[in-house]
């Protein structure tokens, strides 16, 4: 073999390498999915519909518990992406902030809100959380709805949030949602369908997330 063989060669075997190393730098994006710090609202004993509807309200507006951001990190996939999308809501904004501080941007939208509640009219005494799963329950069963968004409508929402996931991830390798655990619960599911794997499935406790690969 030639001197200009091996030249030849050589560019040949670089222009290989280059192209592998692109792809394996550009190909795999990651959806991070993680639910909200604990709400700071202590309820306690049985109440009426009323009272838990009080409860319901002050949910939206109450602060979250503390934690050391430390001990959630070392549980998340390393953070590549230098924006962070939350809901509009107080509890998913703090979050967000009490986790990853000054080292991200933050993008807020009603798009990635929880799902809407409203607590049923029975004339009975229940605990809080049997008035809101109940409430839930009825909510799916679109017997609850009045006032507030229709399960369909937020299924079609959680369809909008997913495409918007996607359309990000043309551009980003790894999209970091803080937002509620019913709204990741579902946007998991509709991300699998799409064909995403997941690789982490811990969004359903309070800190915790859901991780999925592509």
């Amino acid at each position: 073999m030639n001197v200009l063989s091996l030249l030849r060669y050589r560019n040949w075997v670089l222009a290989v390498l280059f192209v592998v190393f692109i792809q394996s730098s550009t190909s795999g994006q990651e959806v991070v999915l993680i639910r909200h710090a604990a709400v700071d609202m202590k309820v306690k004993g049985w109440m009426n519909s009323p009272k838990a509807a009080k409860y319901r309200m002050s949910y939206d507006v109450s602060p979250i518990n503390k934690f050391v951001s430390s001990e959630v990190l070392i549980h998340l996939p390393d953070l590549n992406s230098d924006t962070i999308y939350t809901s509009a809501l107080f509890r998913s904004k703090e979050t967000a902030l009490g986790i990853f501080g000054n080292s991200a941007f933050y993008v807020s939208l009603p798009l990635l809100n929880e799902y809407e509640l409203h607590v049923v009219k029975w004339p009975l005494l229940l605990p809080y959380k049997g008035w809101t799963s109940v409430s839930r329950i009825m909510w799916l069963l679109g017997l609850n709805q009045k006032g507030v968004e229709s399960y369909k409508q937020a299924q079609q929402r959680t369809l909008r949030v997913v495409d918007f996931i996607e359309q990000k991830g043309q551009c980003n390798q790894q999209i970091v949602l803080v937002t509620h655990g019913f709204l990741n619960r579902n946007i998991a599911k509709e991300l699998e369908r799409r064909g995403w794997r997941r690789t982490q499935n811990n969004g359903k406790n309070n800190l915790g997330a859901t991780v999925l690969k592509k």
